[in-house]
């Protein structure tokens, strides 16, 4: 049985040592605490919307890579399961798998993430438009991954800013896997491809996350068809970009995030 126990004043301070670490997270401000609500707003699903779309503005600026994007109110019905998308992640073998708790093996099943998604009505669903090059090659290898991580970032924003309103169950996730730290870093991936010992996920080597606000499950590695639910909401479906082709040929990329509210 866990027994919590008093800290010495002495010993505070450093028990306190990175407490205070909000990488990915909102900017601190004054804001009275909202009540917990178990119900639907229309009103402040409205509001998640906008701080969405001034918030792909402020990560597109931040990164300056010109992307574009959009978000929308959707219900959870719309999102499209499929298990083979999961076994996508394995069946050729990503690689991105293993690479993470974000990623199979370790992420939600299909089954899980179905009985996730059944216990909310309304989800906030964004999308997150880079520059072509970004997933052509042979940029593909690292900004990509940078791609991914914004989204990440994105998500997780919506997600707190969910939170504060009071919508406590509030749970992001997002398209393509983590590269914030361990093999798929846009730091250390060319290494990795190459086959040299780089440094793991810190979760993965029984460590705290060092970008736990900003981490979140890939959408993929949950079953989720990112495509299919996509076109379902109303948004063009994306397209399939392969190694082979050419960024002239190819007239848009999108990366998507869902977050379940209520």
């Amino acid at each position: 049985m866990f027994v919590s126990k008093k800290i010495p004043e002495h010993e505070r301070e450093k028990t306190s040592v990175g407490l205070d670490r909000r990488v990915g997270g909102p900017p601190k401000q004054d804001r009275p605490p909202s009540p917990a609500k178990f119900e639907a707003d229309m009103k402040d699903f409205e509001e998640l919307v906008e701080f969405a779309k001034k918030t792909i503005e402020d990560i597109a600026e931040r990164y300056k890579n010109k992307a574009t994007g959009d978000a929308k109110i959707i219900k959870t019905e719309d999102i499209v399961m499929d298990m083979r998308v999961r076994w996508k992640c394995i069946i050729p073998t990503c690689f991105g798998y293993g690479s993470s708790p974000h990623c199979p093996p370790n992420s939600p099943t299909y089954e899980e993430m179905k009985e996730i998604v059944s216990q909310y009505k309304y989800a906030i669903m964004v999308k997150y438009s880079p520059r072509v090059r970004t997933m052509v090659m042979p940029r593909y290898g690292v900004e990509g991954i940078q791609v991914a991580n914004e989204v990440g970032e994105l998500v997780s924003m919506v997600e707190a800013e969910a939170g504060y309103m009071g919508y406590y169950l509030a749970m992001g996730f997002k398209g393509g896997p983590c590269g914030f730290c361990g093999i798929l870093n846009p730091e250390y991936i060319a290494d990795f491809m190459l086959g040299k010992d780089i440094p793991r996920c810190a979760v993965l080597e029984g460590k705290m996350c060092n970008h736990y606000l900003q981490a979140r499950p890939a959408l993929e590695a949950c079953s989720v068809d990112v495509f299919a639910t996509a076109k379902k909401v109303g948004w063009e479906s994306p397209y399939i970009i392969m190694p082979e082709h050419p960024k002239e040929s190819v007239p848009f990329v999108s990366w998507h995030g869902i977050v379940l509210l209520v």
